[in-house]
């Protein structure tokens, strides 16, 4: 279903598994960071020094800190072999808001000399880095979507409220997400090098390998795991500077994308942040069309909306084209299309105050075939960002996955049927048998369809499908129709 043309690397491993949610992910980072000799690597799109690590009683039964910086330096403080080495994305200005300041001072002010902190603004142009991994003693990896930040932390019940759901003091959102966990030595070692190829690309000094990797096997043994019947795990990018150099740009999530949704033969299963990507959507139409081809059910989990007037705008409004197309060519295909939010937990009686907020980047086809990472279906995830994905075959595993991942979007039972599952869900979403948190999508909108009547959103400039300069007309188009395609969504 996906093939070899669309991955970078195929490694064994030992062990492969998911983690929901930040309460599983941070918990079994600082677990087994416990366990490091010689290296932790870590990148990602965003870190928070004070984000702590664990909460409730996990942080009063620790030995160490909990928060991120202090406990990283404890361990450098502690095991005089150890270095961490920390690569970030050096953020464009609109994000300074919601940075923390002076962040590469702040990692390294007093702190020990073996935990390096380095900015890296070596993406292609109009592009981010986006890839979110984890690698410990060249054996234990993690990769998906989930930062070491604020806001990502969330427990499986999203409650509502939950007092450990803090950030900075305040309560934030609902938050679901994923993270995969991996063990084996092949594979760690090509996300080592990628890691250290960004780094040196990004200014660094290079890493020896000889620093990097014990001989002896890591104590770590896993725990909160969802665990997936996996042997061969394979990994691939987006990355329009590929590592190392002289390569061409890599499309390969995009393509390995295309060949699960072109291979379906019962159930697409889906969560993203967003789904502004036109070719994941015309692939997902091209699948639709093939009339000699079964009907499929189409499930996928989605935000309600954008969180930010500029999500809205950038991502918001080409996803609400993309549904509509989906939309339609489902109706006159006859293939079962869910799309679906989800609400947090709630006392009886008690309304929501807000959905719960989707960011994990997950398709599992068939009940079979699994790609999770930090790639969302939009189109600079698909052509513009670096990314990094995970792409297994996971056989009967993947479809526990799916079923455990549906009831905590519901909040009911898992559902053990395929063929149905549309209706099923549907009905659930209308309170048929009572209360859900599930919910139908409203998208798009009487807003969003008027705003898309003034301009096309696949033409304005920040979900872009390739890392090229903006032309005349883009500039036009976004002049143009910035100011009307804003008020609309305002209403």
């Amino acid at each position: 279903m996906v093939s070899k043309e669309s991955l970078w690397r195929q490694h064994p491993v030992q062990e492969l598994g998911l983690l929901v949610d930040g309460d599983d992910y941070y918990r079994e980072f600082y677990r087994a960071a416990l366990t490091a000799q010689k290296s932790i690597l870590i990148t990602g799109w965003q870190f928070d020094s004070e984000v702590p690590l664990l909460r409730g009683k996990d942080a009063e039964a620790a030995t160490a800190p909990v928060a991120l910086l202090k406990f990283l330096n404890h361990l450098c403080e502690t095991k005089p072999d150890l270095r961490i080495y920390l690569l970030a994305w050096d953020f464009h200005l609109i994000f300074a808001a919601e940075r923390e300041w002076m962040q590469q001072l702040v990692f390294q002010w007093n702190t020990n000399p073996r935990l390096v902190f380095q900015f890296d603004a070596s993406h292609a142009e109009g592009g981010c880095h986006h890839q979110k991994f984890v690698v410990i003693d060249g054996e234990v990896s993690f990769l998906g979507g989930i930062d070491l930040a604020e806001d990502r932390w969330d427990d499986r019940k999203h409650l509502m409220p939950n007092p450990l759901r803090m950030s900075r003091g305040k309560p934030h959102k609902p938050f679901h997400d994923i993270q995969a966990y991996l063990r084996g030595r092949e594979l760690a070692a090509s996300l080592t090098e990628l890691f250290t190829a960004r780094w040196t690309r990004a200014g660094g000094e290079a890493i020896p390998p000889e620093q990097l990797t014990p001989e002896a096997a890591s104590t770590y043994v896993a725990q909160n795991v969802m665990p997936l019947s996996v042997k061969l795990a394979g990994l691939n990018r987006t990355d329009p500077n590929a590592v190392p150099e002289g390569e061409k740009p890599c499309l390969e999530i995009l393509r390995s994308h295309e060949e699960a949704i072109a291979g379906a033969q019962q159930i697409i299963y889906a969560e993203t942040q967003y789904m502004s990507s036109h070719l994941i959507t015309e692939a997902l139409e091209r699948r639709m069309r093939q009339a000699e081809l079964p009907k499929l059910e189409l499930v996928f989990i989605l935000n309600m909306r954008g969180e930010t007037l500029k999500e809205q705008a950038a991502v918001g409004l080409a996803q609400a084209q993309n549904i509509g197309r989906l939309r339609k060519t489902a109706e006159e295909t006859g293939h079962r299309l869910g799309l679906y939010y989800t609400n947090p937990h709630c006392h009886e009686g008690e309304e929501p105050e807000r959905a719960t907020y989707i960011h994990s980047k997950l398709m599992i086809v068939d009940d079979r075939v699994m790609l999770v990472g930090s790639a969302n279906l939009t189109n600079r995830s698909m052509g513009v960002d670096s990314e990094l994905n995970l792409v297994v075959d996971a056989g009967a595993s993947a479809a526990a996955a799916r079923r455990t991942l549906l009831a905590e979007h519901t909040g009911g039972p898992e559902l053990d049927l395929t063929e149905g599952l549309v209706a099923k869900l549907d009905a659930i979403a209308a309170g048929e048998g009572g209360p859900s948190r599930l919910k139908r999508h409203p998208s798009p909108t009487p807003g969003e369809q008027t705003a898309l009547s003034l301009v096309d959103p696949q033409k304005l400039p920040w979900d872009p499908d390739h890392a090229e300069p903006l032309d005349d007309e883009q500039h036009t188009d976004f002049l143009a129709g910035i100011g009307r395609t804003v008020r609309e969504l305002l209403g």
